[in-house]
């Protein structure tokens, strides 16, 4: 078998990136409680029953910050993610640190610094 995820699967994934993209640009009200925040998606993965999904991104603030940011907001996310998504199942959400990515952007820094 192969582990290459199916078109259903890409394009919720798709879609759940770019609702999450949209809520960062356009409700800037975390900005008040943290106001350096800055974030990038780097993947949606979404599992094979489209029951759940991991939002991976990367951020720019301390871990104890972006817990706090992550209990405040993944049930506004969420919110959007059902209002908007047409299927059978809406895939709970949940926020993680892209750890491969941000170590690469260390990296880069290092380097960049030579």
């Amino acid at each position: 078998m192969h582990n290459k995820p199916s078109f259903r699967t890409q394009k919720i994934e798709l879609t759940i990136k770019r609702l999450i993209a949209e809520y960062i640009v356009t409700h800037k009200e975390f900005l008040i409680e943290f106001p350096t925040l800055r974030m990038e998606i780097t993947d949606v993965k979404v599992s094979k029953d489209l029951r759940f999904a991991k939002i991976l991104l990367v951020h720019n603030i301390k871990d104890i910050e972006f817990e706090k940011f992550k209990k405040k907001y993944t049930r506004k996310m969420q919110e959007i993610i059902a209002k908007t998504m047409t299927s059978k199942y809406i895939p709970k959400i949940s926020l993680y640190v892209d750890e491969p990515y941000k170590e690469s952007i260390k990296v880069q820094q290092l380097i960049d610094q030579l």
